[in-house]
């Protein structure tokens, strides 16, 4: 599930796309509201990768708004074309991904996203992310772990299944596979 934010912090958003860096002091006195209210809603957006808190201003994020398609906009790593994934916004702008792990993840943590590509694994076309068939928890790392391979059809999956072991599953049940092993990290 995607993150939602208050209005207040879309408003802020909104007003930095606009001017591109914003003074802290100006952002309580236009939203009615403490500086300490806004800097509680700079953390959670600064902690979301979308804006970066200066000293006593604001700016968006350059990961967020990078149009470097060759590296990843959720872990920094190089953009192979065969394991690329695509996020296209509403507002025009692309992000990429280094593979559909960190593609789907990006894809649960941005809110504006409009459509979402990965690369088929095997024979490299883009297929939408809604569409594609994954392999999950398979013995065979080739960017991030856990591993999640993407492909077209469920039968080439099944076919790689059988060397590689591993779940078949759609973008859904991946999503949700991803944030148990997250949170599994995080208990451990």
């Amino acid at each position: 599930m995607a993150e939602t934010y208050s209005t207040r912090q879309k408003s802020i958003l909104k007003k930095l796309e606009q001017a591109g860096e914003i003074s802290i002091q100006l952002l309580a006195d236009t939203l009615s509201v403490s500086t300490m209210t806004i800097h509680r809603d700079l953390n959670r957006l600064e902690s979301a990768g979308l804006v970066v808190k200066k000293h006593g201003s604001v700016a968006l994020s350059t990961n967020r708004a990078t149009s470097d398609s060759h590296t990843c906009a959720m872990c920094g790593r190089p953009v192979s074309d065969r394991t690329a994934f695509t996020l296209s916004l509403t507002n025009g702008e692309q992000l990429r991904a280094c593979c559909a792990h960190c593609g789907l993840m990006l894809q649960q943590k941005i809110e504006n996203v409009w459509q979402s590509m990965t690369t088929d694994f095997l024979y490299g076309h883009m297929v939408s992310t809604s569409q594609a068939t994954f392999l999950i928890g398979n013995d065979l790392t080739i960017c991030c772990a856990p591993s999640v391979l993407a492909f077209g059809n469920r039968k080439d999956a099944e076919r790689f299944q059988t060397g590689f072991g591993g779940k078949i599953a759609g973008m859904e049940e991946t999503i949700e596979f991803l944030h148990r092993m997250m949170h599994a990290k995080k208990t451990a």
